[in-house]
């Protein structure tokens, strides 16, 4: 009946920030008043309008700040409540912090004693990590539970977590809780594919299991990069044949054009050197970007997905918020890669019936009625659409063709 150690801190946390606030406006008002004449008219009700402005105006931001502070020093920074620190722990969420820091906070938010987290390797198999009051350590490969097909089947199906009592129906699942000493089980899992799971000793309350999606829809995305950059680095060295590059580009693009309201695009056939992929920012803007490697290696296809693969997952958690933060972000992955050649992109953005792009590189042109040039090199260009549609075309080539239409008034 005790709460877990993760509530207990949150509540002691809140308790204390929110005791500092009472007593500072409390003394506050006290010095005020005593600094006001006593014949002064009204003088308990300026001491009140006087000490409320201060509460809100400095007292209030420097509470939130402390609390902000104590939650990411004693609790951890990727289940604050505060948005601002989320968002900087999400985007140091790599697989070493899954495994040192993710995981034993998701454990400790169910009030769960004991935990094991299975993570799919690169090899299909699922390696585990156990956690135990304070201690964790990696199973030995000898002591590797055989995750089976019919139990990732369960997991897939039951995406949003499952308790042992599902299973009373079900033997066979049942002695894979059993087997794993787990009350309950939730599934890492990215566009229908299984990445891992954590099983805990304690079934978790509704806001314990939100904090579990949140961490473990992102846990998903990284097993799968940590898993990509492993096959990348493997085919830099061996090189591996391109039939694999473009089986790999064609699982991480999404090849799908959006219906975007008045807008007709059109694709034209594309090479393993020349990727394209289409997203939403935060605020919810439609974002495309074409990357082009200026050399056909083998493997390129490989390269170029994973980092437009970077790209896609960035935009689904909403950490991108215009051309510098996507620019940024391909130029730093080409950077972690120690890609030497020389790589030229596309970064657009579509508006009501115009279209903003920058172009880095010389390969490629975009042109209107085909030979007028509409953009240049290094610049944001903003192309008004109300005088035909454009091309965009890498070496004479054509790559995506844009129109715009305007919506009749019925």
């Amino acid at each position: 009946f005790l709460p877990s150690s993760y509530q207990l801190k949150l509540s002691v946390t809140n308790l204390f920030t929110r005791t500092v606030f009472i007593l500072l406006v409390y003394v506050s008002y006290f010095i005020i008043l005593v600094q006001i004449p006593e014949s002064m008219s009204y003088r308990l009700e300026l001491a009140l309008l006087l000490t409320s402005a201060f509460a809100l105006i400095l007292y209030l931001p420097l509470i939130e700040r402390l609390a902000r502070y104590m939650r990411t020093k004693f609790l951890s920074e990727y289940l604050t409540e505060d948005a601002e620190s989320y968002r900087q722990a999400i985007k140091r969420f790599n697989f070493d912090a899954l495994i040192k820091n993710v995981f034993p906070d998701m454990v400790k938010i169910t009030g769960s004693q004991s935990g094991t987290m299975a993570v799919l390797t690169q090899n299909g198999t699922f390696a585990f990590h156990s956690y135990f009051r304070g201690r964790q350590k990696k199973l030995s490969p000898t002591k590797d539970i055989l995750v089976k097909a019919s139990f990732q089947s369960f997991l897939l199906a039951n995406r949003n977590g499952a308790s042992v009592a599902n299973t009373f129906s079900n033997e066979n699942i049942n002695n894979d809780f059993m087997e794993l000493h787990a009350n309950y089980i939730y599934p890492f899992i990215f566009r229908e594919k299984l990445f891992g799971f954590i099983a805990v000793s304690n079934i978790p309350n509704s806001e314990a299991s939100h904090s579990l999606s949140l961490l473990a829809g992102q846990s998903a995305l990284t097993i799968h990069n940590h898993n990509l950059s492993y096959h990348i680095s493997e085919n830099k060295k061996y090189q591996k044949e391109a039939e694999y590059a473009v089986r790999v580009q064609n699982l991480l693009e999404t090849g799908t054009i959006p219906n975007i309201l008045g807008w007709e695009i059109t694709p034209f056939k594309r090479t393993n050197r020349n990727l394209i992929e289409f997203f939403q920012v935060e605020d919810g803007s439609w974002f495309f970007v074409i990357l082009n490697a200026g050399k056909s290696y083998q493997h390129i296809g490989i390269i170029l997905s994973y980092i437009l693969g970077v790209v896609y997952s960035q935009s689904r958690l909403k950490l991108l918020k215009g051309f510098s933060d996507i620019k940024t972000l391909i130029q730093s992955t080409f950077q972690k890669l120690d890609w030497k050649e020389n790589y030229e992109m596309i970064i657009g953005k579509i508006g009501y019936s115009e279209l903003y792009i920058i172009q880095e590189g010389k390969q490629f042109k975009i042109i209107r009625n085909s030979e007028e040039v509409v953009a240049s090199m290094g610049w944001k260009n903003m192309i008004s659409m109300d005088k035909g549609p454009i091309i965009i075309q890498q070496r004479g080539e054509p790559v995506l063709k844009f129109n715009f239409k305007e919506l009749e008034v019925q």
